[in-house]
């Protein structure tokens, strides 16, 4: 993109040399004095219409205003004619350098001519410049041909609708690692129906990758379905991620059934206060021996002897 600063210092300079005040080349041009000010200071650039009156005011080119960068070719010939000029091949660096200051019109018409030269990290410079169809059509083709995660660099201006989509089609084939890169930009009920299918089949273990993204409940209740299959073992992957009380339910029909040793590969996510009691609890019934597993999270003003004698 343009080196916004470098062109700022340039007006700045071809200003001062016209002997012309920002505000009086606010009221030549009929804008704010703020935006000549933000112009000068490289925090934004003229609009591709204001560059041939900066032209005429200064006496000079387009391209000394914009100190012969990448794309000032390309800004000139759409100022110049409204099109491209098919013997002036345009390049796609070209184009990302220009982006930002021409009209979505016209950046959509170069995007159309160059589409075929863009990778997605290239599109990551021009996505904001160009219209949502255009963006679309350029996801669909991507999902058919190489799948969600080439989309991750682009997904913040892809449709909601198109990205959910191509969640749902994704993982048909692939485990929900396939989502991580996108998922915030999915849908909550779309991760959430991946999230249930996963679990529902392969167990929790798959669901670590996306877990920032699924519902709370969601997590809780498959959670719940896979103790009752798998026991405490099956939750181990996503203790972090399972809501207190569930985990404590878990662990306390657990210790009911498999004794306090049960508990050591989700002890870290359990309540302390909850954890202390089912530790009572065994010392009372089976002595000190039985809770050594779980000494490290426990406190050790619960028990009158070192855990170890």
């Amino acid at each position: 993109m343009f080196d916004m600063k470098k062109v700022g210092k340039q007006i700045a300079l071809l200003r001062k040399e016209k002997k012309i005040t920002q505000m009086a080349l606010a009221d030549l041009m009929g804008v704010s004095f703020q935006a000549i000010s933000n112009w000068e200071r490289g925090q934004t650039m003229p609009d591709i219409s204001k560059l041939p009156e900066l032209a005429v005011i200064f006496g000079v080119s387009i391209d000394e205003i914009l100190t012969e960068s990448k794309g000032t070719r390309l800004v000139r010939d759409l100022v110049e004619n409204d099109t491209l000029i098919e013997s002036n091949q345009i390049g796609k660096e070209e184009f990302i350098e220009a982006a930002p200051i021409l009209t979505q019109d016209q950046a959509d018409m170069v995007y159309q001519t160059l589409k075929g030269d863009f990778s997605p990290e290239d599109l990551v410079s021009v996505a904001p410049f160009i219209n949502q169809e255009l963006i679309d059509d350029l996801a669909k083709n991507k999902l058919e041909s190489t799948g969600l995660k080439e989309l991750a660099p682009i997904a913040p201006y892809i449709s909601q609708e198109i990205l959910d989509a191509g969640a749902i089609k994704s993982i048909e084939n692939e485990d929900l690692s396939v989502l991580s890169a996108v998922a915030p930009f999915i849908s909550r009920k779309v991760i959430d129906e991946c999230a249930e299918k996963e679990a529902a089949a392969n167990g929790l273990e798959g669901l670590t990758a996306i877990a920032p993204f699924i519902s709370q409940n969601v997590i809780d209740e498959c959670a719940r379905k896979n103790f009752e299959a798998n026991g405490l073992a099956g939750l181990t992957a996503m203790a972090p991620f399972i809501g207190k009380d569930v985990l404590s339910s878990c662990a306390a029909l657990s210790y009911e059934s498999h004794g306090i040793g049960s508990l050591v590969s989700i002890a870290p996510f359990i309540k302390r206060e909850f954890l202390n009691e089912l530790a009572l609890d065994a010392i009372s019934k089976k002595g000190l021996r039985e809770i050594i597993a779980i000494a490290p999270f426990i406190d050790r003003n619960l028990i009158q002897l070192p855990v170890s004698e």
